[in-house]
C-alpha cells in the first residue's frame, strides 16, 4: 500500500487541484494474490483451493512425528486452546509435511523497483490531472507484481527446497509446486478503492 502526506504552503487553483488528484491516488490499494472468487481449482470439488493451497506452501506444515504426537492427543480428547490454533494458522497445518517455500513476499520485494516505477508513473500521471493514466499506472504496478510472483515459481533466487524423493516419485518432477501451474496461474492483481 502506498501512503503520502502533502503540505501546502502556497496555493492557487493548479497546485490545489493537482495535490487533490495525487491525494485520491493515495487512497488506492493494488493488492496481489489469489482472490478467493478464483481459488477453486480444476476438478478439485471441495479440496483445498489454491489460496489455501499456496498459504499451505508459503508457512508449510510440520514434519510426520509432530503430526503424529498432534494426532495421539486429538485421539485422547484435547482440545487445544486459541493461541495454538493461531500458531497452526500462523506456521501451517499439521495434514502435510511441506517445508516452507513463499511466493508473494519474496517475489514482490525482489520486484520492488520495477514495481516502485509504475507506481511512480501513476502519480506523476496524477499530478498532470490525468486520473486515466494514474489507474493505468497502478494497473502496470499490479500486472508486473503478478508477473513476478508467477515467474517466482521457477526462479533461482526463492532458494526453495528440494522435492522430497516420495514426492518426486509421485509427482515425476523435482520442481516445487510446478505440477498442474493452476495455482500458479491464479495469482493476480486488484485495485481496491479504500474508502
Amino acid at each position: 500500500m502506498v501512503t503520502g502526506t502533502a503540505t501546502v504552503t502556497k496555493m492557487g487553483k493548479g497546485f490545489t487541484a493537482m495535490v487533490s488528484k495525487v491525494q485520491a491516488l493515495t487512497k488506492k490499494e493494488v493488492l496481489v494474490g489469489i482472490p478467493q472468487d478464483e481459488a477453486q481449482r480444476p476438478g478439485d470439488g471441495d479440496m483445498v483451493n489454491n489460496a489455501e493451497l499456496l498459504y499451505l506452501h508459503t508457512h508449510g506444515v510440520r514434519a510426520p512425528a509432530m503430526r503424529a504426537e498432534m494426532q495421539k492427543s486429538i485421539n485422547a480428547g484435547m482440545k487445544y486452546s486459541a493461541a495454538h490454533s493461531l500458531y497452526v494458522q500462523t506456521h501451517g497445518s499439521p495434514a502435510y509435511a511441506i517445508p516452507p517455500r513463499p511466493v508473494l513476499e519474496p517475489a514482490i520485494r525482489d520486484s520492488k523497483a520495477a514495481i516502485g516505477k509504475q507506481v511512480a508513473g501513476a502519480y506523476r500521471a496524477a499530478m498532470r490531472g490525468d486520473m486515466v493514466g494514474a489507474e493505468r499506472g497502478l494497473e502496470l504496478a499490479g500486472m508486473v507484481a503478478q508477473n513476478a510472483a508467477r515467474a517466482w515459481f521457477e526462479n533461482p533466487k526463492n532458494k526453495w527446497p528440494p522435492n522430497s524423493q516420495w514426492t518426486i516419485k509421485e509427482k515425476g518432477s523435482d520442481s516445487p509446486l510446478i505440477d498442474t501451474g493452476e495455482m500458479r496461474k491464479s495469482i493476480t492483481y486488484v485495485i481496491r478503492d479504500m474508502g
